[in-house]
């Protein structure tokens, strides 16, 4: 060890003099192993994380990566970055620490083992639209009689119960072609709790997926709007992601208007003492529309993050970036989804430490 030591230092001062440079490594080995243990030492204190696992950050120093926010419906404001991933997929993001927030429709799956469920709060709200193709027919409904169209208890066009909406307009004796999603998607959860509220659905049938009364049970968007090239067919769709160009049907609002899809929550006393304005729980069915003139088709977008945030080396800062983009969403709109009513607005719960998480410095 001495040897090997002894004859570093000769080389060191060598290599020093011939480079005309200060022999800061010769004196460094002259002081022997001891100094050279102690920086070892600090060398090995300062080195980064094992392979694999991120850094973690400075107490208190903000971290400078943007908000990770995954899902099946695209993000509608700024702050974060925003990435469309399938909800079983975003969950598992989440869950493992990589995403901050889940924005979408569906109900998360079961949480890993050792780690806490989710947290889901409602954010915005979206209107479903009716597509059909039936030209030169500018069609009317209203809830219950579209749910017995996508049932298959009204299976013709010119069905009485159509008519009844449609006075004066020549309906086609076409069968009625449903298309529905075969892949869970919050727009047929957002329909069939609408029909299962109208009276027209039993309970059981309050699902993410239904195909009862379809012609064609399809996997992807890109399928049902295909279908809508046949005459007779007809589908829903979220307002966002509704085909151009296709007829869209006008659905009765309280009052007795026949309105167009306009995402709005759309009832009159959002807040009030004793009114359950948004679900009691996570994903549950939304109150039926009741203000005038309102869309009374839609659904909730929900964010879901996880209740305890200093995971993964976060900070308390970043847990308060959260809260505020929580509020940014709930207050804004874009890409046909529309923010929340402040007082119907529920609290939002997450803690840092075990201590609640406020936006207060």
């Amino acid at each position: 060890m001495v040897h090997d030591v002894r004859a570093a230092e000769r080389h060191a001062v060598r290599a020093s003099r011939g480079s005309g440079s200060r022999p800061g490594l010769a004196l460094l080995l002259r002081a022997g192993p001891l100094i050279a243990a102690v920086v070892g030492w600090g060398l090995a204190v300062q080195a980064g994380p094992p392979e694999g696992q991120p850094a973690p950050d400075p107490p208190g120093v903000s971290v400078s990566l943007p908000l990770r926010v995954v899902g099946s419906t695209p993000l509608w404001v700024g702050g974060a970055v925003g990435e469309a991933l399938p909800t079983e997929d975003a969950f598992a993001e989440l869950y493992a620490g990589r995403a901050d927030l889940v924005l979408g429709t569906l109900p998360p799956p079961v949480a890993p083992r050792g780690v806490a469920p989710a947290v889901s709060v409602p954010v915005g709200v979206y209107a479903v639209s009716v597509a059909y193709s039936l030209p030169g027919v500018q069609l009317r409904l209203d809830v219950p009689t579209l749910c017995a169209l996508l049932s298959g208890r009204v299976s013709r066009w010119d069905a009485p119960a159509v008519a009844a909406l449609n006075p004066g307009v020549r309906l086609p004796a076409l069968p009625v072609l449903v298309s529905a999603r075969t892949a869970r998607n919050g727009v047929s959860l957002a329909v069939a709790g609408a029909c299962v509220k109208a009276g027209v659905w039993p309970s059981s049938q309050l699902k993410s997926s239904w195909a009862a009364g379809a012609a064609f049970g399809r996997a992807t968007l890109g399928a049902q709007r295909t279908d809508l090239n046949l005459p007779g067919a007809l589908a829903v769709f979220a307002l966002q992601a509704t085909p151009r160009g296709v007829q869209v049907a006008q659905l009765r609002a309280p009052g007795g208007a026949f309105v167009s899809p306009v995402s709005e929550l759309g009832v009159t006393v959002p807040g009030a003492p004793g009114v359950a304005v948004l679900p009691g729980e996570a994903f549950g069915v939304l109150r039926a529309a009741d203000r005038v003139g309102a869309y009374p088709l839609r659904g909730l977008v929900w964010a879901s993050f996880l209740p305890e945030q200093a995971y993964r080396d976060r900070t308390l800062e970043r847990a308060r970036a959260l809260l505020r983009l929580l509020g940014t969403l709930r207050s804004g709109g874009g890409r046909g989804v529309a923010g929340l009513p402040v007082n119907a607005w529920g609290p939002v719960v997450m803690t840092f430490l075990g201590a609640r998480v406020t936006d207060a410095e």
